[in-house]
């Protein structure tokens, strides 16, 4: 038996909640979304303090001159910016073709 076969539709699901369940839900979702961009504002802090940088565009600058000296710093920059290839393996029967694109 299929997961699918055992789902209600959203609106279903909705109906049978009360105001208060949805409205305490809601404000659950914004408490924890609060918490994650603190804690990745303080990642991204933790961060430029370790590389001596002020602000962000000063820590991007930091990477780019680096990159321009090395192919793992230009790889580590083309990976930031979210520009990794990706690769893909297909076997079909005897033959093996592997492709490597841009994920981006």
């Amino acid at each position: 038996m299929a997961n699918e076969q055992n789902l209600m539709p959203i609106a279903e699901v909705n109906s049978r909640r009360t105001r208060e369940q949805h409205s305490e839900d809601s404000r659950k979702g914004g408490v924890r979304s609060g918490e994650v961009r603190r804690e990745n504002k303080l990642i991204k802090d933790r961060i430029l303090e370790r590389m001596g940088a002020s602000d962000w565009d000063e820590y991007i600058d930091g990477i780019i001159a680096r990159a321009k000296d090395s192919t793992q710093g230009a790889e580590f920059f083309r990976d930031t910016i979210g520009e990794k290839p990706k690769d893909s393996l297909k076997v079909q029967g005897d033959n093996i073709e592997i492709r490597i694109h841009n994920a981006g």
